[in-house]
């Protein structure tokens, strides 16, 4: 049954809602496996699972780690591992840096923000990401989230910095260090997510311990063609990788930007999740 979105976000990263309202709207979906996958966080995981046991759902620990422009989510991971939080707290600062260093070429071209307003407006926690920066330039008249995100935050935009973070292999292999189940995140997003997908290079990242690939999160970006899912599955069969699905639900936000990533409007099968936990490392117990 598909009944499982394995991809969402709450506002411990750039989500629009707290874990619990994330899990009461899953809820309402139909939805029975949840993961609480946010970026560089595990801060929500146990509010989540909490909320979950009330509703009678099965929240799957997760998280989804920046590597460069290209992202590798984590299920099953052992997030109360006061080691892992530390080096999760490192990516979390890179991030910031970034986000500093965007607000300092703006001011320079007489775009106004100052960064202690903007971590009082909204986020309940230090993981502070740029789309909170986009959020406010678009609550100021400057634009939407796209138009935004292109101008200032892409590679070509007018104030773009480098993003600062660990590499798609050390994501995978810290996942695996810490008894989590690593898979590629939505490998259609950048043109370095499908150089990933050469066989070159993605024999490295099985290598370092991929389980997993995700053909579908609710993205209907044009980046996403037919040649491209093609190959993801030619891969996962290939290399019986566990074939993951999910939302990638961060609010209303992205869901009125782009007019996809409804939650549990893209579901897996809870077969996937068995998929997953059979991929769990012996030395973890996922329940």
């Amino acid at each position: 049954m598909k009944n499982s979105d394995l991809h969402v976000h709450s506002y411990y990263s750039d989500g629009d809602l707290s874990p619990e309202e994330v899990v009461r709207l899953a809820k309402q979906k139909g939805v029975k496996n949840l993961a609480l996958a946010d970026h560089n966080s595990f801060d929500g995981v146990a509010e989540a699972i909490k909320e979950g046991k009330k509703q009678g759902m099965n929240i799957i620990p997760a998280i989804e780690i920046r590597a460069g422009k290209d992202e590798v989510l984590g299920y099953f991971i052992d997030y109360e591992n006061e080691k892992l939080k530390k080096e999760i707290l490192k990516i979390q600062e890179n991030l910031i840096n970034r986000v500093k260093k965007i607000i300092i070429k703006l001011n320079k071209k007489g775009i106004k923000v100052n960064f202690e307003n903007l971590l009082d407006r909204y986020y309940p926690n230090r993981n502070f990401m740029e789309i909170h920066l986009i959020k406010y330039l678009k609550s100021k008249g400057y634009g939407d989230i796209r138009e935004l995100w292109s101008k200032y935050i892409s590679k070509e935009g007018e104030t773009y910095v480098p993003i600062k973070e660990i590499s798609v292999l050390n994501a995978i292999k810290l996942i695996k260090e810490y008894g989590g189940v690593p898979v590629l995140a939505h490998p259609w997003a950048e043109i370095s997510s499908k150089e990933l997908l050469k066989e070159e290079n993605f024999k490295k990242l099985i290598k370092a311990g991929l389980k997993g690939i995700e053909t579908d999160n609710g993205d209907r970006d044009e980046r996403r063609d037919k040649q491209t899912l093609k190959r993801i599955r030619e891969l996962a069969k290939k290399y019986n990788l566990v074939v993951t699905s999910g939302s990638d639900f961060h609010g209303d936000y992205l869901v009125q930007a782009t007019n996809c990533h409804g939650l549990g409007d893209y579901n897996c099968d809870e077969k996937v999740v068995e998929g997953l936990i059979s991929s769990v490392p012996s030395r973890i117990n996922p329940n």
